[in-house]
């Protein structure tokens, strides 16, 4: 599995600690299929977050998208899943996400 950085995003939390987002385009090249990584660094207590769907759509330019939107609204590991699932349903229904 390759994995390409996309993008980041940076937002601060309550505490004013900053956060750190990275969005990874995932690529199986045996599979031909791609996917998502996000791993999330807290400034000041080295924690890092992370979660991957590793196969989302063998287009590549469907994943970026998806990528592309999952920047745009700052999405962190934690609410991966339900991102994606949204982004999907609105891709499957518009052909493009209008979110």
């Amino acid at each position: 599995m390759k994995k390409q950085l996309k993008g980041k995003q940076s937002f601060y939390d309550d505490k004013q600690r900053e956060n750190v987002v990275s969005y990874y385009l995932m690529e199986d090249q045996e599979h031909t299929m791609y996917g998502v990584e996000l791993e999330k660094y807290q400034e000041e207590t080295n924690v890092i977050e992370w979660d991957a769907v590793p196969s989302i759509s063998e287009s590549m330019e469907l994943v970026d998208r998806v990528i592309h939107n999952l920047i745009k609204y700052k999405v962190t590991p934690i609410s991966l899943a339900e991102s994606l699932d949204e982004i999907m349903t609105r891709e499957e229904e518009d052909g493009r996400s209008k979110i």
